[in-house]
């Protein structure tokens, strides 16, 4: 496993685990420890993980509601970007017609399907 696959892997591990240490990554994936403080460094210029040191707690960290495949915008998000839209809507100098239907399609994309309840059922 090269080093692109092995950072792929270390973030999908932090994913899913939120934190783990050097210790067990480097045994994890059989390499040295000095390999995975050089795929942490990587990694930590495009991705969202930290380092913390120290005996208890110590480890890599990925940030707080950080997921790879994540789909969808968070409710926060959506909302800002809808009060963006309302007031280009009332702001006609705002935004162009064209950056609000990319604006408006934005916000259709990221937002979770609505379940739709059956009439009868």
């Amino acid at each position: 496993m090269g080093p692109t696959e092995r950072r792929y892997e270390i973030m999908k591990i932090l994913c899913r685990r939120r934190c783990e240490t050097i210790r067990h990554l480097a045994s994890e994936f059989g390499v040295s420890m000095r390999t995975i403080q050089r795929d942490i460094e990587a990694l930590s210029g495009t991705q969202p993980i930290y380092t913390r040191f120290g005996k208890y707690g110590g480890g890599v960290y990925v940030v707080e509601g950080y997921s790879m495949d994540r789909m969808y915008m968070t409710t926060a998000e959506l909302d800002v970007l809808q009060k963006l839209y309302l007031a280009a809507n009332e702001d006609v100098q705002l935004l162009t017609v064209a950056e609000k239907n990319r604006l408006r399609l934005l916000i259709s994309q990221y937002s979770k399907p609505k379940n739709k309840s059956k009439k009868g059922s």
